[in-house]
């Protein structure tokens, strides 16, 4: 496997009229990789029906006792929402440590540095962030209060579509994920693409508040942040502005760590303003569909 790239790459694309010499510059296709040679590029179809998502962030762990209610609502969310609402949950503080009776490590650096930005771990899992709206000021969420919120995001026309295709490139032991973002109306601010991996189904102890041991030995634990493919704070999708119809493709690779089970990984990317952090758009895929 040959060493990871990384460069942009802008094209203009130029429209002559056959009537005159006028040349009308059109939006931008920009490419950014930082992707292996052995992951080939995926082709995108354009968004037929674009729709606003809203990204929930449970921040949680597994020492802590009231933070199964917290997933359970966020799987009652869903229910509700269906594919217009996707679930992060991100091990980070004091509940997410490790312990004889806890070994199991489910913390990440991205989630630390969130959870260190944000606060949520100080103010008291469970709680969540919906879109990473209201910072500073207001921006932690009790459960109770999620599904309100979620209403309020997705009153908002989308401003922002992702697509995100990914495969597993079993020789190479890498998993490939491609994303396009485009632009329904102007913006003219910074604009960061962040992408990470999640896990389903982890097996872990749990306090649980609920049952008479206070423990549950063979919680499962779902849509676990694992590993951000850019970084924290993701990326500079490249311009200054953004034009209607603009488009961003990025590509990453990472290796298969050997405690993921690929056939519950997925991919979830989101667009945001790297200013006030506010989520604009989010997408998740499943790595094996």
């Amino acid at each position: 496997m040959k060493a990871v790239k990384l460069y942009s790459i802008i094209a203009t694309v130029l429209t002559i009229s056959i009537f005159s010499c006028d040349i009308v510059e059109e939006p931008f296709m920009t490419v950014q990789e930082e992707v292996s040679d052995s992951c080939e590029a995926f082709i995108f179809s354009p968004i037929e029906n674009p729709i606003k998502k809203v990204l929930l962030e449970d921040y949680t762990g597994q020492q802590c006792g009231n933070c199964p209610r917290a997933a359970e609502k966020a799987v009652e969310l869903q229910e509700i929402y269906g594919d217009q609402l996707v679930v992060m949950a991100v091990h980070a503080g004091f509940f997410a440590s490790t312990s004889s009776s806890y070994p199991t490590d489910f913390t990440t650096e991205a989630g630390d540095d969130w959870d260190t930005n944000f606060g949520n771990s100080i103010a008291g899992n469970p709680n969540g962030q919906i879109d990473r709206v209201n910072f500073p000021n207001g921006h932690i969420y009790q459960y109770s209060q999620w599904g309100q919120i979620i209403d309020e995001q997705l009153q908002s026309e989308p401003q922002i579509g992702i697509q995100i295709m990914a495969s597993h490139n079993e020789a190479a032991n890498l998993i490939c994920v491609d994303t396009q973002t485009e632009v329904y109306n102007t913006i003219d601010h910074d604009l960061n693409i962040t992408v990470v991996i999640l896990e389903n189904g982890l097996i872990s102890n749990q306090t649980d508040y609920s049952v008479p041991s206070q423990h549950i030995e063979d919680y499962e634990q779902n849509h676990v942040l694992r590993k951000s493919l850019n970084g924290s704070w993701g990326e500079n999708l490249g311009q200054e502005s953004y034009l209607e119809h603009d488009f961003i493709i990025n590509r990453y690779s990472t290796e298969v760590s050997t405690e993921w089970n690929i056939e519950n990984m997925l991919v979830l990317a989101f667009v945001s303003n790297p200013e006030t952090y506010e989520v604009l758009q989010v997408e998740e895929v499943h790595i094996t569909e």
